[in-house]
Order: structure tokens, then C-alpha cells, then sequence
């Protein structure tokens, strides 16, 4: 009897210990995970130290990047150290978090692989050393984290090492594409006028030696600064003869890994093919009344021939209405910040979308920022506990014609500005980078998924005018149509451009016959398209996977579902990768 009773009580105490053994193996395998993190991120930020000053890591604030071939070696052997940890790690015996933080961990190593062994930008692209320049200082004195004389003696440091990294830039550079390089020179004058004009004005506030240390590494940089300009226009330009196009395989890997999309990028050529055609006949539907009222001489039931001839024709008649209402060329930051406003109301009131409490400054771009992209967004880093939200906008620059400068002006005419302010400014990727930025997950916050990022406020622009937005006004629906076709077009035209062999005159041709853009706007999205490969086909594989989680919650949920509720929930938990987010969203 008593050895029964000890065999139930051992039975006992067994199934009770199990639970506790599954879950001190968990722990211990969470805990390698945690380590292996914590040395993928100190690694990264070691290599790249300025980028660590922008997300709020300021163990490196003194250092610089040193792109040296034996540091380059050394960083790919810690990369497939690393991966080689991560492989062994036993994923069943992970927390839910720490899965879905090995997914986006994993993503962004082979990122790293990609940027080792295919894209290799110090050796090819001056455009690298241009942003170590710049945002190396201008993080430290521009985000307020440290009292100024800590901040500026950094600056100091980094200033002191600018010597070694244009010497090793020099080194470096062997034959770019020649848009790298010019783009590169175009900034170099803004950038000289930082370190001579702004940069000492920033630290003003500092005690007298740490400002005069600062300002004496300032006086040597200036010089260095100039002759590096020099280099770049009279020995790297002649040599800059490399090709921009990635290739398929590294193109398409790229795009995977920033959107962690689980379309294929045939299906998404397939549904992007459809949809400039889905989108052109909707626009000219939008256009008949308003042809009608502009032309009432023509009978456009009478005309035949090609639809896609007529089509053009209408649309583009209409355009040539739209196009003369537009603002001067110094006031467009104005306009796109009273647009803003508008749309923040909008939000407030309607309960489409969620509105902030943190504010949002609006201000022209700098021009050492100018040149690979017309909106720039900046914010608190990932580690910071505050910080303010800041969008920059391109002006036009300086040497275009007045003929360049007017067809720009009537592409972003007051209806086209309205809408473009939505996708690209507020709520744009601003209203999910906040929402990211309070995120629980600390690589969510570090490595947010661009895909949804640039497809939310996408999504959040076709139903701004389904909800009212404009007081459903069709010349805004029909500049909320051509922003859409653009999207789509540049999706293709990334894929064109990298992964095919497309040349600038059918590019060109393309987007001004097909997709209604000028001639001006055309060729800033060749630019932007050749500078930041991937980034142009983003946001619409992020719409893609959007619309098709929201089939799913409205077959799943029926009358129930609700698309603010949606949208909300789309973010609500950071910027994941879709994939990650279906069970978050659809329940």
C-alpha cells in the first residue's frame, strides 16, 4: 500500500515538474536568444556608429565608420558567427515574442549578407561617405539626449577621425555609377556650408574650451572637406562608370527581405498590370463630367478608335485644366504644412485613422539631405525615450529652368498636393512610426518593416476620399487616382530598372504618356528609383499585403468589420512584417 502511494505521489510530482522543465528550457533558450541579440546590435552599431547615434545607442557617439577591408572582413565573419548561432538555436522552445523577433532578426542579417557581398557600398557608392559626413555631427548636435559640452566633445572625436575616413573613401571608390557621384557632388557644397557655418552655431551653447576644440577640428575639416570635393569632381567622376541596376537575384532578395512579403513578386506583377489598367479607365470615368463642363464641344460618346487613345486624350484634357491651379514655387512647404492640418482635422473628426498627440514639424529640406528622396522623415531613435518628430521637404533646386521649375509646379497642382501630403507626409509614415516607436519589441523598433510603413498611409489615402475627405470633390479623386497609378508604376519601373534593362527614354515615355506625370516629375522618379533600388517597389507590396489582410478580417468578421477599427489595429502593435500580423488583425 505504501508503494503505491509512493508510486502516485512520484506520478504526482512528475506531471508537476514537467510544466516547470518545459519552461526552464524555454527560458534558458530565450536567454541564449537575448544574448545572441544583444551581440548581433552592439556588433551592428560598433560597425555602424553613426546610425547608432540616430537610434539613441550612444555607446560609439566618439567613433566613425572605418570601412577598411580588414574591419569589412572582420564584420562578415561576426555576421556568420551569428547565424550560425541563431541555426542552432530550437525555435519550439522560444516565447511567441522571441519567434516573431528571431523572424525579423533573421530578415535583417541577410540584409547585412546582401550589403557584404553584393552591394558593397564603400567600395561603390560616394553617396556613403557623403551620410557619415553629415549625420555623424549633425545627430550629435541636432538631438537633445546630452548636456551640449558632452555632445559637442563627441562631435570633436568624430570630427578629429574625418581625416582617416575620406582618406579610406579615396582608397575605397573604385568605379560608381556616375548618378552616385554626381549626386554626391551636388550635396558637397551644402555640406561644406554645415561644417563651416552651421555646425559652429549649434554648438554655440557649449562652455569656451569644449567650443574652441570643436571649432579648431572644424577649421581643419572645412579644408579637407573641399579637397574631397575636388577628388570627387576631377578623379572619381571621370572613373564613375559602374552600373546602378542589382540584378534580379540580388533585387528581388532585397525587396523580400526589407517587406518579408508572402506574395510572389510574379503575382504582384501580375495584380500591378491589372491595376494600371483598372486604375486609367477609373480615372477617365472620374474625368467625363468634368470633361464634359471644360469641353462642351466635345461629344465623347462619339469618339472611337483605340480606348486607351482616348482615354489619354480626355485625361490628359482635363489635366491641362487642373494643372494652372498650383502654388508659387516658395510656397509649397506652406501649402503641404496647411494641408497636414487639414487632414490631422479630418482625422480627429471622422476617427478614420489615429491621430497622435505628438507633434509634427514641417519644414524645407536642407540641401546636404537633398537628392535620394523628397520627404524626409526623422524622429526619436529606437532607444530614445522622446524626441521630436520632424518632416523635411525637398525644395526645387537651384540650377532648373523655368520651364523644368513650371511643369514640376503643375504636376503638384493644389488637388495633387493635397493628396501627395497624405501618403508621403501626415498621417503618411509618420502616424505608423509613432506607433512603432512605442512598440514593446526593441527590433521592431530598431528595424520596423518598410513594407507596411509606406503601404499604411496608402491604404489610409484611398479611403480618405471614400470617407469625404475633400468634400468628394472629382478633381481630388482623379489626383488621388494618378498618385495611385504612380505607385503601381514605380513598383514596375523598380523591377524594370534592376532586374530588367529598361532604358530612361522608355521609362520616361512610360510615365508621361501612360502615367500622365511631366517631363520634370518623370525624371526625379528615374533618379530616385536608380538611387534607392527597392525602395520605390515598397509601397505597393505593402498595399498588396494590406488589402489582402483586409479581405481576410472582412470575410472572417462580415458586418462586424469595421475599417477604422483595421487601420488602427494595423499598426497598433509596430510596423511587422505582414505576415506577422495576419493573427493580430483578423481576430
Amino acid at each position: 500500500m505504501k508503494k503505491t502511494k509512493l508510486l502516485i505521489l512520484s506520478a504526482a510530482i512528475f506531471v508537476l515538474l514537467l510544466p516547470l522543465g518545459q519552461a526552464l528550457a524555454q527560458s534558458q533558450e530565450d536567454a541564449k536568444f537575448q544574448k545572441t541579440l544583444e551581440t548581433f546590435l552592439d556588433e551592428y552599431w560598433k560597425f555602424y556608429p553613426t546610425q547608432a547615434t540616430i537610434a539613441g545607442y550612444y555607446k560609439y557617439n566618439d567613433k566613425l565608420e572605418d570601412p577598411s577591408q580588414s574591419n569589412v572582413d572582420k564584420r562578415d565573419e561576426i555576421i556568420k558567427k551569428i547565424n550560425s548561432d541563431i541555426i542552432k538555436l530550437d525555435r519550439s522552445k522560444l516565447s511567441p515574442e522571441n519567434q516573431q523577433a528571431l523572424n525579423i532578426l533573421f530578415d535583417y542579417i541577410d540584409l547585412e549578407f546582401v550589403r557584404l557581398e553584393n552591394l558593397l557600398p564603400w567600395d561603390y557608392n560616394p553617396l556613403f561617405y557623403n551620410e557619415i559626413i553629415i549625420n555623424s555631427i549633425h545627430s550629435l548636435l541636432t538631438k537633445d539626449f546630452a548636456p551640449i559640452d558632452s555632445r559637442v566633445r563627441s562631435a570633436t572625436e568624430r570630427v578629429k577621425a574625418l581625416s582617416n575616413l575620406i582618406k579610406r573613401a579615396k582608397d575605397n571608390l573604385k568605379t560608381p555609377a556616375q548618378i552616385y557621384t554626381e549626386t554626391a557632388l551636388k550635396q558637397m557644397p551644402h555640406i561644406i556650408n554645415f561644417y563651416r557655418e552651421e555646425a559652429p552655431a549649434l554648438a554655440a551653447g557649449a562652455s569656451d574650451p569644449v567650443k574652441q576644440a570643436f571649432q579648431a577640428e572644424l577649421g581643419k575639416a572645412v579644408p579637407l572637406l573641399e579637397d574631397y570635393q575636388r577628388y570627387l569632381r576631377s578623379e572619381l567622376l571621370p572613373k564613375s562608370t559602374g552600373n546602378f541596376r542589382l540584378g534580379p537575384e540580388v533585387h528581388r532578395r532585397l525587396i523580400q527581405r526589407l517587406s518579408g512579403s508572402a506574395i510572389s513578386q510574379e503575382e504582384l506583377a501580375n495584380r500591378a498590370q491589372a491595376d494600371v489598367k483598372n486604375i486609367r479607365r477609373e480615372m477617365f470615368l472620374v474625368c467625363i463630367p468634368l470633361h464634359k463642363m471644360m469641353y462642351p464641344e466635345v461629344d465623347i460618346e462619339q469618339l472611337q478608335g483605340d480606348p486607351d487613345v482616348i482615354w489619354n486624350r480626355i485625361i490628359r484634357n482635363v489635366f491641362d485644366k487642373i494643372k494652372v491651379f498650383h502654388p508659387a514655387k516658395e510656397d509649397i512647404v506652406n501649402r503641404i504644412a496647411a494641408a497636414a492640418d487639414n487632414l490631422k482635422k479630418f482625422g480627429l473628426e471622422s476617427k478614420l485613422f489615429p491621430v497622435p498627440a505628438e507633434p509634427l514639424e514641417i519644414k524645407p529640406m536642407p540641401g546636404y539631405f537633398a537628392g535620394l528622396s523628397r520627404v524626409r522623415l526623422s524622429g526619436p531613435g529606437a532607444y530614445d525615450s522622446q524626441g521630436r518628430y520632424t518632416v523635411e521637404i525637398a525644395t526645387l533646386p537651384d540650377d532648373w529652368s523655368e520651364q523644368k521649375i513650371k511643369d514640376y509646379l503643375e504636376e503638384y497642382n493644389n488637388f495633387y498636393l493635397e493628396v501627395m501630403t497624405a501618403q508621403r507626409v501626415f498621417p503618411g509614415k509618420f502616424v505608423p512610426l509613432v506607433s512603432t516607436r512605442k512598440a514593446s519589441s526593441l527590433i521592431t523598433r530598431i528595424f520596423p518593416n518598410q513594407a507596411l510603413l509606406l503601404g499604411w498611409p496608402i491604404y489610409v489615402q484611398q479611403n480618405l476620399i471614400y470617407a469625404g475627405y475633400g468634400d468628394y470633390d472629382p478633381r481630388l479623386r482623379l489626383n488621388q487616382l494618378k498618385l495611385m497609378l504612380k505607385t503601381v508604376m514605380d513598383f514596375q519601373m523598380d523591377l524594370n530598372i534592376h532586374q530588367g534593362g529598361i532604358t530612361k527614354e522608355q521609362f520616361m515615355r512610360y510615365l508621361t504618356v501612360t502615367g500622365f506625370q511631366t517631363e520634370a516629375e518623370a525624371e526625379r522618379t528615374w533618379e530616385y528609383l536608380v538611387l534607392n533600388p527597392g525602395s520605390g517597389a515598397l509601397p505597393y507590396v505593402g498595399l498588396q499585403e494590406i488589402l489582402d489582410l483586409e479581405k481576410d478580417a472582412q470575410r472572417t468578421k462580415g458586418e462586424a468589420f469595421n475599417r477604422a477599427e483595421f487601420l488602427t489595429k494595423l499598426i497598433s502593435n509596430g510596423a511587422l512584417p505582414p505576415i506577422q500580423l495576419r493573427n493580430k488583425v483578423i481576430n
